[in-house]
Order: structure tokens, then sequence, then C-alpha cells
């Protein structure tokens, strides 16, 4: 497993991890997704996460 897999799990991890906190504290299933979504909309926005291995920053 390369570099950029390992970061992007790492990414899709804490992103679970955030919707799982927002859930139980909610008790809800849609803010376990909806922030889920967003975390992973932000780090794929930002550059963190990197769909495209000959792409730079």
């Amino acid at each position: 497993m390369g570099a950029r897999h390992k970061l992007n799990q790492a990414y899709v991890n804490t992103a679970l991890l955030c919707g799982g906190i927002a859930g139980l504290v909610t008790e809800s299933w849609f803010w376990f997704f909806f922030v889920c979504l967003v975390c992973l909309a932000c780090s794929y926005y930002d550059g963190g996460i990197r769909s495209d291995p000959r792409r730079r920053r």
C-alpha cells in the first residue's frame, strides 16, 4: 500500500470519526452522514485527498 493510499485512508477514517461523534451526540443518522460528507468534501477540495497520482500541489 502506497503513501497516497494511506493518507487518503487517514482522511476517510477521520471523517468517519467526526461523523460518529456528531451522530452519537445528536443521536441521528442524518448528522452522521452529513458530517462525513462535509469532511470528505472539504478534504477533497483543499487537496488533502488525492485521487490523481500525477497531480501535484
